[in-house]
């Protein structure tokens, strides 16, 4: 459902907009249950593991290299047409209910365009 190689359209972190640059050098690569997410100089590797028959759909990532490396992530995604919406809490927080950063209840929400 989600595999493939991804470049991101856009997104937010904390209630901001990600700057033009950031989505300029981005792609995020799903093999299996592996993922390699580049945006800018940052490189984020792990493994996942979904949850399709919530609603919303659930995910939970555990990265082992990058920023949050040895962490694990609560988030939600959808898959509409050819576009990835996925949105996650803080390392330790709750898993979010909505696609959006901006009521303080996730970290970070990107769009994905499959390439």
């Amino acid at each position: 459902m989600i595999e493939g190689t991804w470049k991101l359209l856009r997104g937010e972190q904390n209630g901001e907009a990600e700057p033009q640059e950031d989505l300029a050098q981005s792609s995020l690569v799903i093999d299996g249950d592996h993922h390699t997410l580049r945006i800018g100089d940052a490189v984020l590797k792990g493994t996942h593991e979904l949850d399709t028959s919530a609603s919303p759909m659930k995910i939970d990532a555990n990265d082992t290299a990058g920023p949050f490396e040895g962490m694990s992530l609560k988030g939600i995604f959808q898959v509409e047409g050819d576009e990835l919406t996925v949105c996650f809490a803080a390392p330790g927080e709750e898993r979010p209910a909505e696609f959006t950063t901006k009521n303080g209840k996730a970290t970070l929400m990107h769009v994905w365009k499959r390439q």
